[in-house]
C-alpha cells in the first residue's frame, strides 16, 4: 500500500466516533498507518488490453512467425456485438435490416521515445436480419491483424470507433520483438482462450480471449501455440513432447501436465487444455516447455524452449465452490430482507446456483453485455477480504474487517493506534463520503481486530 502522506498526521485529540449510530468516544494520540489502495474517489487505471469505454473490447499481442520465417506481432481483439449500434436499413430483397460498422486503427510506437514507426486502419461491416439477431451474446466480433516489424520493445495502441454510434474507445498493449533470429526448433508465443461448442454439433472450436479473464468459462480454458521446425525431415523428430503447468500468484502450482504432439512438416499447430476445477480468484500463469535434441553428433545438451502467459481468474459460480452454502452467504451483505429470508430457505447445488444467477441478474447495471459490473465490483472487494483479513482459520470475508470492506469499499483513511497504556489496540477507518468511521479493536493482542460492539447489519 501507499506510504502515509501528510494529509494522515493526526495531532493528539478527542473526538467522538459514529459506529452504526453508537458513539464510540476515544481519545490520544494516533498513528497514521496507511492509505487503501483504489480508493471509490479516484477512477482506477484501465487495464492493459481492455477499454474502458464503450465500444468496450479486449486485444492482446503474441509473437508468431510468418511465412517468410520473420516474426510477426499479431492482435487478437474481441468485442461483444451488443457494443456497437445497429441502425435499420430499408430491406432490399434478402439483404440485411440491420447494419453496423466499425474501425480499427493500429499504431506501434518505440517504447523509447514513443515515437511511431507503423500502424494501419481498417473497416468492417455486420448486417443483421433482425433486431434480436444484433443483441446474441454468443456472436462475439473476433478478428486479428498482423504485423511485421524490426526488432525491438513497442507500445501498440488500438482504437476502435462505432461508426453509427461516432464515439470511440482505446487501449494499449506492449509487445517485444527479440532480436535474436528463431532457431531451427522454435515456437510461437501462447494464444489463451476458451473451447466452445460448434454450432453445427461438431467439434469445439478454439476461440481466443484477449482479455484473458476467466469466470465461469475457466472450466473450458485453453491455449494454443505453433513450433517451427526448419531442420531437415530426416533429422527432425517425429513427434514433440510439451509439458506445461499452471502456477498461482505464490507459485504452487495447481495444474500441470504433457502431451506428445505429431510433427506436420516445418509448422505444428497445438492446443493443449489443462484441467482447472476448483480454482480461486487471482492471478495465474500457465507455462509450456519443450526439450529440443542436439544436432546429431553434437556433444551439446538438449535444449529447453519456454514460454509462459498470465490470466486472471474473477469470482464466479466456477470458483465459489457451490457444494457449500459459503456460495450464497456472502450475499447476505447486501442482500434485501426478502432477499435473506430466500437464502435461508436454499437447499442443494442447483438452487444456489439459480438463485446466484438471479440475485446478479436483478443488479446488473448493463444487462445488455455480457459483463455484470456490480457483480464483478462485489467480487473483487470478497478476494481483497479473503486476502487481506483472515485470521486463525476464518475467512476473510467473514471477519469484521473483511465485512466492512465488502459492504463499504476501501476506506477513504486509515489511522492506526498501535500502542495504547489504557486500551487495547485501535485501527480506525474513515469513509468521509459516507460520514461513517469503524474501530477495530484488538483485544488479545494477536491482531484479531474486531468492532467493539459486535457483527455489523449494514
Amino acid at each position: 500500500m501507499p506510504a502515509s502522506s501528510s494529509s494522515f498526521a493526526r495531532a493528539t485529540s478527542c473526538a467522538a466516533l459514529l459506529l452504526i449510530g453508537a458513539a464510540w468516544l476515544w481519545c490520544g494520540t494516533a498513528v497514521a498507518q496507511y492509505q487503501n489502495p483504489g480508493s471509490p474517489i479516484q477512477p482506477e487505471a484501465p487495464t492493459p488490453g481492455t477499454s474502458p469505454d464503450r465500444p468496450r473490447f479486449s486485444v492482446d499481442a503474441t509473437l508468431q512467425l510468418g511465412e517468410t520465417g520473420q516474426p510477426v506481432v499479431r492482435l487478437d481483439y474481441r468485442m461483444s456485438r451488443s457494443e456497437l449500434l445497429f441502425e435499420r436499413t430499408p430491406p432490399a430483397g434478402y439483404h440485411a435490416a440491420y447494419h453496423a460498422a466499425y474501425e480499427v486503427r493500429v499504431i506501434f510506437l518505440r517504447e523509447k521515445g514513443y515515437r511511431q514507426v507503423t500502424g494501419d486502419t481498417y473497416t468492417r461491416e455486420l448486417r443483421a436480419p433482425s433486431y434480436a439477431a444484433t443483441r446474441q451474446r454468443d456472436e462475439d466480433i473476433t478478428d486479428h491483424l498482423d504485423f511485421q516489424l524490426a526488432p525491438g520493445k513497442y507500445r501498440v495502441e488500438v482504437a476502435i470507433t462505432d461508426l453509427v454510434a461516432e464515439r470511440t474507445s482505446a487501449t494499449a498493449v506492449p509487445i517485444e520483438v527479440p532480436a535474436a533470429p528463431p532457431g531451427l526448433v522454435w515456437f510461437s508465443d501462447l494464444t489463451l482462450g476458451v473451447l466452445e461448442p460448434s454450432s453445427g454439433g461438431g467439434e469445439a472450436r478454439f476461440v481466443p480471449n484477449p482479455s484473458r479473464r476467466y469466470g465461469d468459462n475457466i472450466v473450458a480454458f485453453a491455449a494454443s501455440g505453433e513450433i517451427f521446425d526448419r531442420r531437415p525431415e530426416q533429422a527432425a523428430d517425429s513427434t514433440y513432447r510439451l509439458y506445461y503447468k499452471v502456477t498461482g500468484e505464490t507459485g504452487e502450482q495447481v495444474a500441470g501436465g504433457d502431451t506428445t504432439v505429431a510433427r506436420h512438416a516445418a509448422r505444428t499447430s497445438f492446443l493443449l487444455r489443462p484441467r482447472l476445477v476448483n480454482l480461486g480468484a487471482g492471478t495465474y500463469r500457465l507455462t509450456v516447455a519443450m526439450n529440443v535434441p542436439p544436432k546429431p553428433g553434437s556433444k551439446e545438451k538438449n535444449t529447453t524452449i519456454r514460454r509462459d502467459k498470465s490470466f486472471d481468474v474473477d469470482q464466479s459460480r466456477a470458483t465459489m465452490g457451490f457444494a457449500s452454502a459459503q456460495s450464497v452467504d456472502v450475499l447476505r451483505y447486501i442482500a434485501t430482507r426478502e432477499e435473506n429470508e430466500e437464502i435461508g430457505k436454499l437447499s442443494g447445488e442447483e438452487a444456489r446456483k439459480a438463485y446466484w444467477d438471479a440475485f446478479w441478474r436483478r443488479r446488473d447495471p448493463t444487462p445488455d453485455t455480457p459483463e455484470n459490473e456490480a457483480r464483478d465490483a462485489f467480487y473483487q472487494r470478497v478476494q481483497y477480504a479473503n486476502q487481506h483479513f483472515a485470521i486463525a482459520g476464518i475467512p476473510g470475508w467473514k471477519t469484521d474487517m473483511g465485512r466492512i470492506y465488502i459492504v463499504f469499499g476501501p476506506p477513504d483513511e486509515v489511522v492506526r493506534n498501535p500502542f495504547n497504556f489504557d486500551r487495547p489496540p485501535e485501527e480506525i477507518w474513515y469513509y468521509y463520503r459516507d460520514r461513517r468511521t469503524f474501530v477495530f479493536v484488538d483485544r488479545d493482542g494477536f491482531g484479531r481486530y474486531e468492532l467493539p460492539l459486535g457483527p455489523v447489519a449494514p
